[in-house]
């Protein structure tokens, strides 16, 4: 018979492994790929030029830099979706990306920076894909420049925090760095950014980009999430000991072989779980200074379902309200989350 004493000792062992996975727990058996993704000839690196766009999301600039995606930055889902596929990441994943660059970019065809007189709209919009407590940029409101400000290139005071978080993990970028990284981040946007927002879409980029790092950066030989591999998708480096951000943004890896198989939401679900599970957040934004929370909350008992159809959700709410953008959005995403094995409620787009 089990008593309330067991229980309880059964609940704190369960927290505690959800708390403390090891970094490769979470993922499926690998094997090595036929050949490293291909890094010279039309995929040799080039420094973006003066007019070409990059943005916040260090995969996209990498991709872009090596010529998988338009060098210029400017972009289709369709390009996306390809460009994901070549570095490990499954359909599913592909097409939720797709979305998610649909909406940061409000069109069809949009810039992975900022907007272009070209296509309109670029992922730098502040609040979607750059968010204010993002891992490797300082907030508009926090670091404000002469010309603006500039809130999607490396800043090694932010950094930092995730760098920190690394050294108690043996130096890598995993799981258990970003159970810490995450909440700290957050904690420092609600102590530090008078503007602070961290509401559903937020949530969706600061839970999901740590399993970037953690699953689909490393090299599919080994799948340690080490500096080195890092720092070059990133675009930083070292002089004189200190840590400096690359215009333009990072690269591919040399001789980096893609995980194999492809990376799925369901290798990603258990990662968002585990990192968000570690240390709870509630969502809100700061009004007048003063953090108000939200009225729609994520339960501290959610399970990796709750977790996926959340962010499903979070994506259509985060849509602009045009016809066209809604139904493209949902092209993508019903086919994944509306499904087994995730089963989500259909969004009702109403077109």
């Amino acid at each position: 018979m089990i008593n309330t004493v067991n229980l309880l000792f059964i609940f704190c062992l369960v927290s505690r492994i959800l708390s403390h996975p090891h970094p490769d727990s979470l993922s499926r058996t690998r094997r090595l790929s036929q050949k490293p993704l291909s890094t010279s000839g039309d995929y040799a690196y080039k420094a973006p030029g003066p007019n070409d766009k990059r943005g916040p999301c260090p995969g996209l600039n990498a991709l872009a830099n090596n010529g998988y995606m338009n060098r210029n930055g400017i972009s289709t889902p369709e390009q996306v979706i390809s460009a994901s596929s070549a570095i490990g990441l499954g359909p599913d994943v592909a097409a939720g990306l797709a979305a998610l660059a649909v909406i940061a970019g409000d069109a069809l065809t949009f810039s992975i920076g900022n907007a272009s007189g070209t296509v309109g709209a670029g992922t730098s919009k502040h609040n979607v894909l750059e968010g204010d407590a993002s891992y490797k940029s300082c907030d508009c409101n926090n670091c404000p420049t002469k010309n603006g400000c500039d809130n999607f290139d490396f800043n090694d005071t932010v950094w930092t925090t995730t760098y920190n978080a690394a050294q108690l993990n043996g130096g890598l970028f995993g799981i258990p760095t970003f159970q810490i990284a995450a909440k700290q981040r957050y904690d420092e946007c609600v102590a530090n950014n008078s503007k602070c927002v961290f509401g559903p879409i937020q949530f969706v980029f600061h839970y999901f980009t740590p399993c970037l790092f953690a699953l689909t950066f490393p090299n599919g030989t080994d799948g340690k999430a080490t500096e080195d591999i890092i720092r070059v998708w990133m675009g930083y480096f070292y002089e004189n000991g200190q840590r400096k951000g690359m215009a333009g943004g990072g690269q591919i890896p040399k001789n980096w072989y893609p995980h194999d198989p492809p990376r799925t939401f369901v290798d990603a679900a258990p990662c968002i779980l585990a990192i968000y599970l570690a240390h709870p957040v509630l969502l809100g934004a700061k009004v007048n200074g003063v953090w108000v929370p939200s009225a729609e909350q994520i339960p501290v008992n959610a399970t990796a379902n709750d977790i996926v159809c959340f962010m499903y959700q979070a994506i259509f709410k985060a849509t602009p309200n045009i016809a066209a953008t809604l139904l493209a959005v949902a092209s993508y995403l019903n086919r994944v989350f509306t499904v087994k094995p995730w089963n989500c409620p259909v969004f009702n787009t109403g077109h």
